[in-house]
C-alpha cells in the first residue's frame, strides 16, 4: 500500500473548499476531516480534543452522510455496517457515518493502512508508562486490559483498549490513541518508547514467562487490527512484527485481578 499524492484518484476535497477541516494527529499522522454536519462536528471536536494538531500536509478525510460514486485508482475500501471507507492515494471519503462511533471506527480502519508502509500497526491492548517507559498488555477480548488500566496508578494508562506502535527516531515507541475501551481512558497525545510486550493470562499467581519469536509472532497476529487480504500488506506487517519482536522482549503474563504483577515485571 502506497500512499503518495499520485495522480489518478479524485481528490475528495475538491466540492468541500468552504469547509473548515477539524485537525488532529493519531500516532503522529496529522489528519484534516472535512465534517459539515453539526450534529457530527462537535462531539467529534470534543472526541478528538486531546489530539488537536494543526499542519497544511494533514491526510484529507471527507466525510458524507450517503454512499456515492468514487473516482478511479481506489486503493482500498471497507464495508462496516453501514459506514464504508474508500482510500486512495490522495485522501479518503468516509460515507454513511451517522454517529462519533462510527467515525471513530473508521479512523481505526484507516490508521491500520496508512501506518503499515510506517512500520506500525494497532493492536488490541493497554498501554501503561511507568518510569518513562511503556508497557503493553495485549490479549483479545476479556483478557484484562480494562483490568490492568483500573489497576495502574492515575495518569499513567496511556490508552486501555487499542495501542498504536510505531518504530520511529530509531526505536520502538506507543503513542496515545483516543481509542478507550471499558476503563474510557481518552487517551495522551504523547509518545512512549517501548519496554516491552506482556501477552496477558489471567491465573491464580503472578509470574511472567519469555516468548520465542515464534511464540511472539502467533501471539501477536489475532490482535493486531488488519483488515486487508492483500498479499503485500501481509508481507509489510509481518516483516514489521518481526522487527519489533526481534528488538523488544514479548512475555507471557500470568496474573491475578490485583497490581501485584508489577512485582513479577519489576523483577
Amino acid at each position: 500500500m502506497h500512499l503518495e499524492k499520485t495522480a489518478g484518484f479524485v481528490h475528495p476535497v475538491d466540492a468541500w473548499d468552504r469547509c473548515v477541516p477539524l485537525q488532529i494527529s493519531i500516532g503522529s499522522v496529522p489528519l484534516s476531516l472535512f465534517i459539515r454536519e453539526e450534529a457530527l462536528l462537535g462531539p467529534a471536536v470534543r472526541r478528538y480534543r486531546e489530539f488537536a494538531y494543526t499542519s497544511e500536509d494533514g491526510f484529507p478525510i471527507v466525510l458524507k452522510k450517503s454512499e456515492t460514486r468514487t473516482g478511479t485508482n481506489v486503493e482500498f475500501s471497507y464495508l462496516l455496517d453501514d459506514a464504508k471507507i474508500v482510500l486512495g492515494s490522495q485522501g479518503a471519503e468516509f460515507q454513511g457515518v451517522r454517529h462519533e462511533y462510527a467515525l471513530d471506527s473508521l479512523l481505526r480502519i484507516l490508521l491500520t493502512m496508512v501506518l503499515l508502509p510506517q512500520r506500525g500497526f494497532l493492536l488490541h491492548g493497554a498501554t501503561v508508562v511507568r518510569d518513562g517507559r511503556a508497557y503493553i498488555f495485549f490479549g483479545r477480548s476479556g483478557a484484562g486490559k480494562s483490568t490492568v488500566a483500573s489497576l495502574s496508578p492515575k495518569g499513567s494508562v496511556l490508552t486501555d483498549e487499542i495501542s498504536l506502535i510505531r518504530y520511529s527516531n530509531g526505536c520502538w515507541q506507543a503513542h496515545g490513541t483516543p481509542f478507550w475501551g471499558e476503563f474510557r481512558a481518552a487517551g495522551q497525545n504523547r509518545l512512549v518508547p517501548v519496554a516491552g510486550l506482556y501477552l496477558l493470562k489471567q491465573a491464580s499467581e503472578e509470574r511472567v514467562e519469555i516468548l520465542s519469536i515464534k511464540q511472539s509472532l502467533r501471539a501477536l497476529l489475532p490482535c493486531v487490527l488488519f483488515f486487508t487480504s492483500e498479499k503485500r500488506a501481509h508481507e509489510t506487517l509481518l516483516r514489521t512484527l518481526l522487527k519489533l519482536i526481534k528488538e523488544i522482549p514479548c512475555h507471557r503474563l500470568h496474573f491475578r485481578r490485583n497490581a501485584e504483577f508489577w512485582k513479577v515485571i519489576a523483577a
